[in-house]
């Protein structure tokens, strides 16, 4: 049973609000989804599935979505790498292609592709320069004596470097880095001084009705500023809207999130990182 509420496979499970530049008649069941990321000083790692509408009177699960024996490859320029597919159980779905002979490096343009079954999908991304986190704040939520709100705060780039993501890895709520709630933030383009935003914490499907922003007292977390292209923080801003908007049935279907892979749907990021860890007292 899946337990983290996770991003590109539940945006493939609804297809209808995952689109890409991509014909209208084009678009339907059984088409490739990427989430793929490499991060600075990072290896790559890429998850595909199959898209799936929800109006199919098919019978499906996850396990069948799951694309396991592509032909993925990862180029930074130089060289090209095939990238190994492998059980990962700390993942969702647990099955990811990876190498270790392509390291993240700030500046280069990481391109990867995939073939499976006749059909083939490519996206290019360059990785920013990472910005380093000048602080992160602990404080007490009012009325709670187990719940702490985060902020983090940095000082943004200027030019083109203006485009960042939060992340937090949390053991208790996944064995991967998630993307914040409502992480996705672009400064303004001409830079300026320190910004503080709130670390609120990743959704995941157990939350329920009972989801809460902050963290729990007694954990020890990984706090992660990424700086991202402006085509992934686009596609990250509108799943944000679609979260908040999810429990609107008015809403949650008419929100695209368009991604940046030719041939398919999804998300392929290079990120540039700065990690932090803190012990929410």
């Amino acid at each position: 049973m899946k337990r983290v509420f996770f991003y590109i496979v539940t945006a493939c499970l609804i297809l209808v609000s995952c689109q890409k530049t991509i014909d209208d008649d084009t678009a339907g069941t059984g088409r490739l989804v990427v989430e793929g990321w490499i991060d600075s000083g990072g290896h790559p790692t890429v998850i595909l599935t199959r898209s799936f509408s929800p109006m199919s009177t098919e019978s499906t699960t996850l396990s069948d979505l799951v694309v396991r024996w592509a032909n993925v490859t990862i180029s930074d320029g130089e060289r090209t790498e095939t990238m190994i597919g492998r059980i990962d159980n700390s993942m969702t779905p647990p099955f990811v292609y990876t190498t270790a002979q392509i390291t993240g490096v700030p500046g280069r343009t990481y391109t990867i592709t995939a073939e499976y079954e006749g059909e083939r999908i490519v996206s290019s991304c360059t990785m920013p320069r990472p910005v380093d986190i000048s602080r992160i704040d602990v404080a007490p939520v009012a009325d709670s004596d187990t719940l702490r709100e985060v902020s983090l705060t940095f000082v943004p780039g200027i030019g083109n470097d203006k485009c960042y993501q939060l992340a937090v890895y949390d053991p208790s709520l996944s064995g991967r880095m998630l993307p914040c709630f409502m992480g996705a933030y672009a400064a303004s383009s001409s830079g300026g001084g320190e910004v503080t935003l709130t670390v609120c914490r990743p959704s995941i499907d157990t939350d329920g009705g009972d989801y809460t922003p902050y963290f729990r007292t007694g954990r020890t977390i990984m706090v992660a500023l990424t700086a991202i292209a402006p085509e992934v923080w686009r596609f990250w801003h509108e799943y944000d809207d679609f979260t908040a908007f999810g429990g609107n049935i008015f809403l949650a279907g008419t929100i695209p999130m368009h991604g940046n892979i030719d041939g398919g749907y999804g998300i392929w990021s290079a990120r540039g990182v700065d990690v932090r860890t803190i012990i929410i007292e």
